[in-house]
């Protein structure tokens, strides 16, 4: 198959235009972008602290000193960037998320291409089902929520998801490299997960995991070669984290709420636990329910809110009373949620997958149960079961040549319901709910709707 060139640069100018709220906002103060800088401005003085106003209500106090706990790979973006153009300081947030939503889709169109390559189906037929898979990903997954409000939230959610789209690129691909070539995508794999890892660690974890997986299958020759170019980056990544945890907070396992200036959540966080397991079927319920956003007369006809999680221990399953997850993967991603559905039928049936990619599955599954179990539900967070969504999906392309068949037709309908209503909601939630977005920006979007 062909690169999708053409595809994506028309799917980037469409994702610039978004974030950048049709190319008039590009240098915008995001919500607590500016802690990025301060933490790079720090960390050339070899301070691990954040200025106190530039991180404001998200402070970590440490002995007296402000931290923060969000993964420091934006922060070590902005040190060249800062040299290049200093007056963009506290100001790159949306270039910096621009670029990582670039990097996924690349990534992600590299994974279609490779997993479709050997596909029984006709090869413009390929073309075509590859494309509209492209367009369902930049438009019918959480980029668009992570493009549209490029707070510090969303900043480094997105570079874990670009990290962890990329790393898998490369994990698969060795699987078919040898020599120098096989070197390389070992090279590729380690860093792109020590940059998951290094964006936020949920991303991160998984990937060692797979990182091991991919250390036992190497065999000569030049295995010592190929060992150290798989493992040192992400090694050095995963030391850097660890060493900059304990520099913050005292402990080598990352945040501790104990120092979290938010007395709610620090209160919740000691009294109920940050990860509990009884939380897993309530917030599944929240991530994957089947309920359709609610429709309104006005554009854009879908309307995103806040909902109760309906449960009557609310209280102890989670540290606010509302959902933020306003719209659910089945409905945002309808498209992927099918394919990865047939894919995992695959996993599980005997002869149609093999070990390789049970494990990389069952690694990313780890990374859902994770998210399932947090003391907050919020549609950032719906981005960390993409990485297991995409690895069905690409099991699904890879060894289901009559499914695929059978089930492209599904796929497409699905892909065309799940852009219109993911658009439309998240459109709705930037104009009327999220309160991160810049009001030059909110502003901008009523202007266009109510045209």
């Amino acid at each position: 198959m062909r690169p999708h060139w053409p595809t994506l640069m028309i799917l980037a100018v469409a994702l610039w235009l978004f974030t950048t709220t049709g190319g008039r906002q590009v240098f915008v103060s995001d919500m607590l972008g500016e802690a990025y800088d301060s933490q790079a401005e720090h960390f050339l003085r070899g301070d691990v602290s954040v200025d106190g106003e530039a991180i404001r209500h998200e402070a970590m106090i440490v002995n007296g000193k402000a931290r923060m706990y969000f993964g420091p790979l934006p922060a070590l973006l902005r040190i060249p960037l800062n040299f290049v153009y200093p007056a963009g300081r506290g100001r790159w947030s949306r270039i910096s998320v621009f670029s990582a939503a670039v990097i996924a889709l690349c990534a992600f169109a590299a994974l279609i291409r490779d997993a479709l390559a050997k596909s029984v189906v006709k090869a413009i037929v390929r073309e075509r089902f590859a494309i509209v898979c492209l367009v369902a990903f930049a438009f019918a997954s959480p980029l668009l929520l992570l493009l549209g409000e490029a707070s510090i939230y969303n900043e480094a959610a997105i570079w874990g998801l670009a990290g962890s789209i990329t790393a898998l690129l490369f994990a698969f691909r060795s699987r078919e490299r040898s020599g120098r070539h096989l070197t390389f995508t070992l090279i590729a794999f380690s860093i792109s997960g020590g940059a998951a890892l290094l964006a936020r660690v949920s991303f991160g974890i998984p990937l060692l995991m797979v990182a091991v997986l991919l250390a036992t299958r190497l065999r000569s020759p030049q295995r010592i070669r190929n060992l150290i170019a798989l493992l040192l980056p992400i090694a050095v990544a995963a030391a850097f984290y660890l060493l900059l945890s304990y520099e913050r907070f005292g402990s080598i396992v990352g945040v501790n709420y104990d120092y979290y200036i938010n007395s709610t959540q620090r209160e919740f966080a000691r009294t109920y636990g940050i990860f509990r397991l009884t939380r897993v079927p309530y917030a599944f319920g929240d991530y994957f329910a089947l309920r359709p956003p609610s429709l309104q007369a006005d554009a854009p006809f879908f309307h995103a809110e806040r909902h109760a999680y309906g449960v009557t221990e609310t209280r102890r399953l989670t540290s606010v009373p509302t959902s933020e997850a306003y719209i659910s993967i089945p409905w945002c991603s309808a498209w992927l949620v099918a394919g990865a559905l047939a894919g995992c039928v695959l996993l599980f049936r005997k002869g149609d997958a093999d070990s390789f990619e049970r494990l990389i599955a069952a690694a990313l599954m780890l990374e859902c149960l994770a998210i399932l179990a947090y003391f907050a539900i919020a549609q950032r967070y719906a981005a960390d079961f993409y990485p297991f969504l995409v690895v069905g999906f690409v099991v699904f392309l890879r060894r289901g040549s009559i499914m695929v068949s059978q089930m492209r037709g599904i796929v497409i309908a699905l892909a065309a319901v799940s852009i219109c209503v993911n658009t439309l909601t998240t459109i709705s939630w930037l104009t009327e709910c999220d309160q991160n977005v810049p009001a030059q920006t909110r502003d901008a979007w009523h202007r266009l709707l109510t045209r």
